[in-house]
């Protein structure tokens, strides 16, 4: 039997991670940065009016007064004009501060003049003004290492002049469910509705990459050696469940050893399982292999697939949000295998955080369990009975 730690580093190294790549940056949403990503140059160039009203010099805003409009400024200019002293400028949101003006009276702070301004109340040196290097300074790391590539990231790399980032492309993965017993969950047929598939895309997804559903297949080896290979020209990494027990018709180790290479062991993890991993010679495609119950397939990809998933990707961080937190209850645990426990976690009026099992442990895991928690409990292998105030090590679900 292998540790789940043993294992995991097995897969982070069997998935490596992906070659870097320059990407257009309306390419990137989604890839990792490869490289801490800096800004070429400030970001305003220039201090810029943060509102609509009147570039003024707080010192001839010390109290209500009324000031000559001296001229007009608006988004369009990019050049900072010269505010003469003891005079206020109408200036556009967005537009460059006139030099010697180090405030904005914004327009409801005023009568709305364009002759002659009448301020309502005295302006603050720096009031509704953005600074040069507000947003980012020049040099300034905007997006580390390491570190997915969203929205805001992608807003704020466009406005500092980027065009191009060096990237981790997101990986594709193709989920394959084998099983003849399966059916689609729409489907009128008799059958066990696959349910795996729908679970493991959105995990999958969850973790940074992108997944692809093939669906149910059955327990042929031709069919499954030729599904397999089929999905290699668009995967990264195929992650297939079922065919793993040691039936009869549980062929699927054989087939990736005649098609490629296969390692298959039973991990120190409940609920027991087999577990197995290798690669497609064509395309040299790596694939994990986890087992085909729900629960034993989900705990497996939060055990060992996500972190060495998101090692694959390139991020920095790998694991889910980890808190330290006391049972609230005692749980029977097995010696000698790690125990995912259901968990919801609650705040007690101390400010300790509790986690209370959802089951009795008797009957195992439930898939409905994992469905109403708000965590997992991971207990360790050299526990046996987790007491009631014991600490344990919790990954947070994200919601």
């Amino acid at each position: 039997m292998t540790t789940v730690a043993h294992y995991r580093a097995a897969l982070t190294e069997l998935l490596g991670t992906v070659r870097a790549l320059d990407m257009a940056l309306g390419d990137a949403l989604g890839a990792v940065a490869a490289e801490d990503v800096t800004a070429p140059r400030p970001y305003p160039e220039v201090p810029l009016a943060a509102t609509d009203g009147y570039a003024i010099a707080s010192n001839d805003a010390l109290s209500p007064v009324a000031l000559p409009v001296a001229f007009d400024v608006d988004s369009s200019e990019r050049t900072p004009r010269v505010a003469v002293r003891g005079t206020a400028v109408r200036i556009a949101s967005g537009a460059p501060l006139p030099r010697g003006a180090d405030a904005v009276a914004a327009l409801a702070d005023t009568d709305g003049g364009v002759g002659t301004v009448q301020l309502r109340r005295s302006i603050l040196r720096g009031e509704n003004v953005r600074s040069a290097g507000f947003d980012a300074s020049e040099g300034e790391v905007i997006v580390p290492a390491g570190r997915r590539i969203g929205p805001r990231e992608l807003g704020l790399v466009a406005a500092v002049g980027r065009a191009r980032v060096l990237v981790r492309p997101v990986p594709r993965v193709v989920v394959v469910a084998i099983g003849s017993e399966l059916v689609d969950s729409r489907s009128t047929t008799p059958g066990v509705p696959e349910a795996n598939t729908h679970m493991l895309a959105a995990l999958i997804e969850d973790a940074g990459a992108r997944a692809y559903r093939v669906g149910a297949i059955p327990d042929d080896p031709a069919v499954i050696a030729a599904a397999l290979e089929d999905q290699v020209v668009r995967a990264d990494l195929i992650i297939t469940t079922g065919g793993l027990s040691g039936g009869i018709n549980d062929t699927l180790v054989d087939v990736l050893r005649t098609i490629g290479t296969a390692e298959h062991s039973e991990l120190k993890l409940l609920p027991r399982s087999r577990h197995a991993f290798g690669r497609i010679l064509e395309g040299d495609t790596p694939v994990i292999a986890l087992p085909g119950h729900p629960v034993s397939a989900l705990l497996a990809f939060e055990a060992y697939v996500r972190p060495a998933l998101r090692g694959m990707s390139g991020f920095s961080e790998l694991r889910r949000v980890t808190i330290r937190a006391e049972l609230a209850r005692d749980w029977p645990s097995t010696g000698g295998f790690v125990e995912a426990v259901p968990v919801t976690l609650d705040l007690d009026d101390q400010g300790v955080v509790r986690a209370t099992p959802i089951g009795d442990g008797r009957g195992g895991v439930s898939l409905g369990a994992l469905a109403r928690s708000d965590g997992i409990a991971w207990v360790s292998a050299n526990v046996t009975t987790a007491r009631a105030g014991d600490e344990v090590r919790c990954t947070v679900w994200d919601r």
